[in-house]
């Protein structure tokens, strides 16, 4: 019964299967990220040649056919991802902490967030000239460059490999690092001095250290034109150069729910085709016989798609970038060809495109949040496009005063707005949670605010600042773009400072996620009433929260880092000096907020053994006076600044770099699960 009413609906919908290609190309890369060792090379290859003959054996069965090639493309994203990695390790991570002198050709460079210079290096040698394979990463004293992009440094630094997770489910910095290339990370212990090239790059080097000069020269002339704030904004629109924002600034924008303006994106890519489309055409149309003899609209969708390569090459090309890329020139392409451009189909082939070539960036936050929204808004528009247009419009036959035309307008886009960030708000909520734990409850209120500012002052004038940026009359446009960002800085501020703008959450579970993902696509893709079966997967994932249990104890790779849940949930930072970073972390994949001023008091009272019977209500901690360790639940000591024990037996954190333990409250048995065993022996582990 289940089955006829699966197949009956599946071929009333058959022109909607393209968009599940995708879908399970990236299900065999989940697969494999999923794993926790390195899967052999010999294992894709198994793979397909026992799909090749399971294809021969029932070659004259259709049905099971397709199941065969549902399973061949699953195993081709598999097979992929495996390929990729194992040609990136052909150049393993360096080996240990070491001190050497280094000498390398600058391919990149950033400011950190404590405002110092990051330097990107290619060609590195040693002080023996020995080459040293792959990119290093290297953190200068300094806060300034000692040379530009393209030029070449030396300097003694104390480089290692790059860093692992500091919590179980937390973000992998290795694996990141990995996929990019770099093989080593580090800090000079010397200044940084420029020096002569020694090898001439290949001319793609020459090419992309053009790009990124270029985009510098940019940057620079941003920050020269404009105030701090406002000039870190809009190289973040302009360039996708977002080093140089203060932590206050990103915190206004994540908090009041603007953190997709910093990111260029489909509202970037977009509007900036458009805005181009529409200029040409206005200016084509001052000109009647142009008009009356050629096409204008192909000319101005070809201008378009030129301005967009721009933008994609200045902006750095992201991953966001990258699908709004594709999505605009697949419409444009359309337009040249006289057809219109199918937006689900636009979408599959853009997701296609970005996970053959760069096939990591499936469990990112940055492109699943970018295809979840337009996936979303495309599926919700296709749903209600007729009743949205009858609404907006009303009837169109009656005569209407030009001041109720511009009311209406008004309206509708007003309402345009609200409906567009709901529906993208709800579609990126999940991976909100599980990445960055944090619900950005005034998220409406701060894109209604800000919308009309950015798509009527900001974008235009970006536009107007690109064209006019190689000219050298880019000054009074980049000041116009000032103006607005200054106007949606106050904005953010604004709303960010609102009751509980921010909510902090745990992490979703990584099974919970993968229901609510299925299931939403499951919504978004079909269009017949069995599309509503993928609410069943949306419950499920989002009743998986309930299950999440916080550990009773975090500790770090060395032990001088301990935290414990105290009474009500939460978990407590102990007191001890360094690991800010790892310490951070911890708080926002628990869902945890730092301790006010009289909390602190009361746990340096319970740390230093001064602790009262009311104490122990907020925190299960039992410390001596002048004691070097404290007893938490009466199962983990605490020894202060060296680590913990279990059970009066020793620890070795180093070993499994950090890990989370909980205890039953009844029999006290304790469950440790390190980060090595979540890991695996991975290529980047």
């Amino acid at each position: 019964m289940f089955l006829n009413k699966f197949k009956e609906n599946l071929s009333q919908e058959k022109y909607r299967c393209f968009p599940w290609i995708p879908v399970l190309y990236g299900l065999g890369i989940g697969i494999y990220f999923s794993l926790s060792f390195e899967p052999p090379l010999w294992l894709g290859l198994v793979f397909v040649e026992s799909l090749i003959l399971l294809a021969v054996i029932f070659r004259h069965k259709l049905n099971i056919l397709y199941g065969i090639g549902i399973m061949a493309i699953i195993v081709l994203g598999f097979i992929t991802v495996q390929l990729r990695a194992a040609y990136i390790n052909k150049v393993p991570f360096v080996e240990g902490e070491q001190k050497l002198y280094i000498q390398g050709r600058i391919v990149a460079q950033d400011i950190n967030s404590t405002g110092k210079v990051r330097l990107l290096l290619d060609d590195v040698q040693d002080f023996d000239e020995k080459k040293l394979h792959g990119l290093y990463k290297i953190t200068l004293l300094s806060r300034t460059s000692p040379a530009r992009t393209g030029q070449c440094v030396e300097m003694i630094a104390k480089i290692m490999p790059p860093m692992p997770p500091v919590i179980r489910g937390g973000y992998q910095f290795d694996r990141k690092t990995f996929f990019e290339g770099i093989k080593a990370t580090g800090y000079s212990v010397s200044r940084a001095l420029p020096i002569e090239c020694a090898n001439t790059s290949r001319w793609t080097d020459k090419l992309n250290l053009k790009i990124h000069n270029i985009r510098q020269n940019m940057v620079n002339y941003i920050n020269q034109v404009l105030p701090k704030d406002e000039a870190s904004i809009a190289a973040a629109v302009i360039a996708g150069e977002r080093s140089g924002m203060s932590k206050q600034l990103v915190e206004n924008y994540r908090d009041s729910g603007l953190a997709h303006f910093l990111s260029i994106s489909g509202l970037h890519m977009s509007m900036l085709a458009g805005m181009m489309f529409l200029l040409v055409r206005w200016i084509s149309s001052l000109c009647p016989p142009l008009i009356a003899r050629y096409d204008t609209k192909k000319a101005a969708a070809v201008l378009a798609i030129i301005m967009s390569m721009v933008y994609l090459v200045l902006s750095g090309a992201e991953i966001p970038t990258q699908r709004a890329f594709i999505m605009t020139l697949i419409v444009l392409i359309g337009i040249l060809c006289c057809r219109q451009a199918i937006s689900m189909l636009t979408i599959s082939w853009a997701a296609m495109f970005v996970l053959m070539f760069r096939p990591e960036v499936l469990i990112g936050a940055s492109f699943q949040m970018s295809f979840a929204a337009v996936i979303a808004l495309i599926a919700f528009y296709e749903r209600y496009a007729g009743s949205l247009q009858k609404f907006f419009h009303g009837d169109e036959d009656k005569k209407q005063s030009v001041l109720k035309k511009l009311g209406r307008g008004i309206w509708v886009y007003i309402l345009g707005i609200l409906i567009s960030d709901f529906v993208a708000s709800l579609a990126t909520l999940p991976f909100s949670v599980y990445h960055f734990n944090q619900i950005a409850l005034y998220t409406t209120l701060g894109n209604l605010l800000a919308g009309p500012v950015i798509g009527l002052v900001i974008m235009p004038c970006v536009l107007i600042s690109l064209l006019c940026y190689p000219l050298g009359i880019a000054y009074m446009p980049l000041q116009a773009v000032g103006w607005g960002v200054g106007i949606v800085n106050k904005i953010t501020a604004y709303v960010a400072a609102m009751p509980n703008s921010g909510f902090w959450v745990p992490s979703l579970p990584t099974w919970g996620l993968v229901f609510i993902v299925f299931g939403g696509l499951w919504l978004c893709i079909w269009q017949e009433k069995w599309r509503v079966w993928g609410w069943l997967g949306i419950v499920i994932g989002s009743l998986s929260l309930l299950t999440v249990r916080l550990p009773d104890v975090l500790v770090n790779s060395n032990g001088k880092a301990v935290a414990v849940r105290d009474n009500q949930g939460k978990m407590v930072i102990l007191p001890s000096r360094g690991q800010s970073f790892v310490k951070n972390v911890w708080l926002e994949k628990t869902g945890s907020l730092p301790l006010d001023k009289d909390k602190k008091k009361q746990l340096n009272k319970i740390w230093n053994g001064q602790s009262k019977v009311q104490d122990q209500q907020w925190l299960s901690l039992e410390c001596r006076k002048k004691a070097k360790e404290c007893l938490y639940k009466g199962v983990i000591t605490i020894e202060k600044g060296k680590g913990i024990k279990v059970k009066d037996e020793d620890f070795n954190s180093k070993k499994n770099l950090g890990a989370s333990i909980w205890i039953n409250e009844q029999t006290k048995d304790v469950e440790i699960k390190t980060i090595r065993s979540e890991v695996g022996k991975r290529y980047w582990n």
